[in-house]
């Protein structure tokens, strides 16, 4: 009677062994297999990459403009960005570029290139309200409150401007 309940014992715990050798072995082959297609066929870089040529290849700032719109609209900011900087570049006196540049700057948490942006368009365009909001946002995330409240208060008299 012993060595039956030994014999029964033993094959229970070949069992149970067996069945964790195959589990971790499974997760272990799914997780490099995962691995592997991921690195392979990541349809999320090849989308990127695709038009990340078309943005090299536009030469139309108004057409990069509209694209970097839409990728705002979608939330690829990162798309948006290399929209804009290179309808800044091909049209530096362009006001609205500069502008959405600096706000796709802010999206992507990176306001002093944003105050950049947003000052150049200021110059090319000193009563144009939305970089005055855009601006009191940047000195705001750059901890400038001074030049925030003076970027709020041109924005309040060209606000009461632009309503006459």
């Amino acid at each position: 009677m012993k060595n039956s309940s030994e014999y029964f014992l033993v094959r229970i715990i070949i069992v149970i062994a067996a069945i964790f050798i195959a589990y971790f072995g499974a997760r272990l082959i799914g997780g490099l297999y995962y691995d592997k297609l991921i690195k392979e066929n990541n349809p999320l870089q090849d989308f990127q990459n695709q038009y990340k040529s078309q943005i090299n290849l536009e030469t139309d700032p108004y057409a990069l403009a509209k694209m970097g719109m839409t990728f705002l609209r979608t939330e690829n900011n990162d798309l948006a960005y290399e929209c804009f900087k290179k309808a800044t570049k091909l049209d530096p006196l362009w006001r609205d570029g500069w502008v959405w540049r600096g706000y796709t700057e802010l999206k992507l948490n990176e306001p002093k290139m944003a105050l950049e942006s947003l000052k150049k368009a200021e110059e090319l365009d000193p009563i144009y309200p939305l970089t005055y909001q855009l601006l009191v946002i940047a000195y705001q995330q750059t901890n400038d409150p001074t030049s925030a409240q003076g970027a709020q208060e041109k924005l309040g008299y060209l606000s009461k401007s632009y309503q006459k």
